[in-house]
């Protein structure tokens, strides 16, 4: 049974690797190259954005080009840093995957058994 599904084990977690890396390549270009928008329309400095809520908590308020870029600018680091987590967990569990025998037995150096 181990082999049926050894081969798709290790390409998850490779690819759980790679989308940790297309993260991390994301959040970086996201954070030198900001596309501030509002409601899809590209804002600039200058504009304001009116915010809007299902709850009218904070509706109505204005928040300018400068404030979206500070907070895009402020969650980009905390993209790239769980884009790098999710790259190195990638890793490890192919690492483990990679090192497990065929036989699916635990390995033993002792001389009395397993």
């Amino acid at each position: 049974m181990r082999v049926l599904f050894g081969n798709w084990r290790r390409a998850a977690h490779t690819l759980l690797a790679l989308a940790g890396i297309a993260v991390m390549i994301w959040g970086a270009v996201a954070l030198t190259h900001p596309r501030i928008t509002c409601r899809g329309v590209e804002m600039h400095p200058g504009d304001a954005c009116k915010t809007s809520s299902f709850s009218q908590v904070g509706a109505g308020k204005a928040q300018t080009y400068e404030q979206r870029l500070t907070d895009a600018r402020i969650s980009q680091p905390f993209v790239i840093g769980m884009g790098a987590l999710m790259a190195v967990f990638g890793v490890v569990l192919l690492r483990q995957e990679l090192r497990r025998r065929p036989d699916g037995g635990a390995h033993s150096d002792s001389d009395i058994g397993p």
